[in-house]
């Protein structure tokens, strides 16, 4: 298949430009002008780097591709940073979706995420149906964009898109060159006590999260739903074998849930007078104080799914970081 990938320079992009290489199809990797292209230049592809929010843009972009995968998204937080955040993850995903139905567009992929399923209070396994309480309206602005955006696709969907939608867990793996969990690795390797919050979530290989998007465009329903997630473990028990794993002098430092919430709250007086984006918002502190776990039974029967060993995708990815980004 002729495959479009948006948010190919990313982490998650980078690692399914090469399962879909690996699966034997055509593959147009895209991103943000001005995007690193490092980590696909030497692969057999096509880059083309695109600001989608520009007129025509996406449907240029789309144009004579069979498989979309729109895998861009913008992680950010902060409040300072709403309106990018708001076209990159509720506005763009309609263009693609428009874009995919003028063209013909075989089959369309679109990335959500678990935060936009809630979560129970008594921590039980969310499914697609979702929990009883959000993290939706907390501060956490991230997951409202995902939301509208996961929205605009489903209404193209009665439209007559072909379009699939797929919640990722908490993801670790290679090519993680922003260093999204890669900050807390690299922390370890340096010897440093890095500060675990209280949360729990669901934890995956990038990778098979990878082949998971391709097997939901193989075999999945249209307008249906897939987490792809895995082991339910909190965030203290996967820092600290990660602390185990890559040999750290020093384990992880468990911060409780008042606590963190005071550093959020700090954090965003100290974003008012630097204008800059703080590591940590209020917002993020509440999410990471929440009892997320999500079950993936469906993409199991239904895909074939598997999360992948952690153990190997801890590994591998301090393997990437020593190897590409030295300390």
């Amino acid at each position: 298949m002729r495959c479009l990938v948006t948010g190919a320079t990313g982490f998650v992009g980078a690692n399914l430009v090469r399962e879909l290489l690996d699966a034997g199809h055509e593959v147009t990797a895209s991103g943000m002008p001005g995007s690193p292209t490092r980590w696909l230049e030497q692969l057999p592809i096509s880059i083309r780097l695109a600001d989608l929010t520009a007129p025509g843009a996406a449907r240029d972009l789309v144009d004579g591709h069979e498989w979309v995968f729109h895998v861009a998204g913008d992680t950010s937080t902060w409040s300072g940073l709403a309106e990018q955040r708001r076209l990159v993850n509720a506005v763009v995903p309609a263009l693609l979706a428009d874009a995919a139905l003028e063209t013909g567009v075989t089959r369309f992929l679109h990335t959500s995420t678990t935060d936009v399923l809630g979560y129970f209070r008594d921590g039980r396994p969310v499914d697609e149906n979702g929990g009883d309480h959000l993290f939706t309206g907390i501060g956490y602005h991230y997951a409202d964009t995902k939301l509208a955006g996961e929205l605009a696709v489903r209404h193209r969907v009665e439209r007559g898109l072909d379009a699939v939608v797929v919640y990722p867990g908490f993801m670790i793996g290679p090519y993680d060159y922003t260093l999204q969990i890669g900050r807390v690795i690299r922390a370890l390797q340096e010897g440093r006590r890095y500060p675990c919050p209280p949360g729990t979530t669901s934890w995956c290989d990038v990778r098979a999260v990878a082949r998971g998007m391709i097997a939901a465009l193989e075999r999945g329903a249209t307008g249906g739903s897939y987490i792809l997630a895995g082991p339910n473990r909190s965030y203290q028990d996967v820092f600290s074998r990660m602390a185990e794993l890559v040999g750290a002098a020093k384990r992880p430092l468990a911060v409780p849930r008042p606590l963190l919430g005071v550093v959020g709250a700090l954090s965003d007086l100290g974003a008012l007078v630097t204008r800059s984006a703080p590591e940590l918002d209020s917002g993020l502190a509440r999410y990471l104080s929440l009892p997320q776990a999500t079950s993936s039974a469906r993409a199991i029967a239904e895909l074939g799914y598997h999360p992948g060993d952690i153990d190997t995708a801890i590994l591998d990815a301090a393997w990437w970081y020593e190897k590409h980004m030295p300390r």
